[in-house]
């Protein structure tokens, strides 16, 4: 693997937002309110609209908090000597950053194009509810969840997809030879994991 065909697998992602964001059917200038087509049956839930949702895709392939998971995830991985076929010192380390960011690209690319074609939100967002309990059952549940125009949670499609489909391409593409769609899968179901965890930081620590 070499960093420069990671961060190309980077940029493609990228560019394949850009290409859905401007798919997207702009809304009529004269028509209805928009509060008819946008908010929903849940009174404390509104939809995402297009922009909001293009934001959420910036910011989770590019934004501060993905730059330093993926500097985490590179440390740790460099600590593991992992894979040991990337060596070690600053070069070891720039490839497993650039995998890292490559691999969560393609997760949020995939993600963000089904929520836009299946007209759902895979987005986290703060519980309303009061009492440690249902806050936590309502950060674990948003991991693997999504909310349709109605509010209701749904298996979430997009997320598993978009996990295993970055976890898979990344193994069968530029780690070494010896890794296949196998570690691929059980990558992703790594990442799934530690999902659970980072949605229980995002309720309980973070204050935003």
């Amino acid at each position: 693997m070499s960093v420069c065909r990671a961060i190309g697998v980077l940029v493609l992602t990228v560019v394949a937002a850009f290409s859905v964001y401007s798919q997207e059917p702009a809304k009529p200038q004269n028509t209805k309110p928009a509060a008819a087509t946008t908010k929903t049956t849940t009174p404390d839930y509104v939809f995402p609209t297009p922009r909001e949702r293009f934001n959420r895709y910036v910011k989770s392939t590019v934004g501060p908090e993905r730059l330093l998971r993926s500097a985490a995830a590179a440390a740790i991985s460099q600590w593991n000597d992992s894979p040991e076929e990337w060596g070690q010192g600053a070069k070891g380390y720039g490839k497993r950053f650039a995998s890292s960011m490559g691999q969560n690209a393609i997760q949020q690319t995939v993600t963000y194009g089904l929520d836009s074609a299946l007209k759902l939100d895979t987005g986290f967002k703060k519980s309303k509810r009061e009492g440690f309990f249902p806050r936590l059952k309502d950060a674990l549940a948003q991991n693997v969840t999504s909310r349709n125009r109605s509010g209701d949670r749904v298996i979430s499609i997009p997320r598993f997809a978009g996990v295993y489909t970055g976890s898979i391409i990344a193994h069968e593409t530029w780690y070494p030879d010896r890794y296949n769609y196998k570690d691929g899968i059980r990558s992703g179901t790594t990442t799934l994991l530690i999902s659970f965890g980072i949605n229980v930081v995002r309720e309980f620590v973070i204050r935003r």
